[in-house]
C-alpha cells in the first residue's frame, strides 16, 4: 500500500461524486501550503477545497487544471493499493 494525493470532483449542486484522480507523485508540502492546511493535519488526511487561486498554482506546478467552475474540487492524501 502507498499513500497518494486523491482529487475528488463533485457536482456543484447535489454533491454527487463525479470523478476521482490519483496523483502518485506529489509534493505534500506544496499542497499543504497552497491549500492552507492547518498544522493539526500534517499528513493532509482531511479533504481541502481547491479554489481558483490554488487551481492556478497547481496548474503552474503540475500542468493540469481542474474545472472549478463546474465542480467542487477537493484534495487529500489517502492510502491506495
Amino acid at each position: 500500500m502507498q499513500v497518494s494525493l486523491v482529487l475528488e470532483l463533485y457536482e456543484k449542486h447535489g454533491q454527487v461524486l463525479k470523478n476521482t484522480l490519483d496523483v502518485e507523485f506529489s509534493d505534500l508540502e506544496f499542497f499543504r501550503r497552497v491549500l492552507s492546511v492547518p498544522d493539526q493535519d500534517p499528513l493532509m488526511y482531511e479533504s481541502y477545497k481547491i479554489d481558483k487561486n490554488s487551481n492556478r498554482k497547481i496548474f503552474d506546478r503540475y500542468g493540469f487544471m481542474l474545472d472549478v467552475d463546474r465542480y467542487d474540487c477537493y484534495a487529500g492524501y489517502r492510502q491506495t493499493s
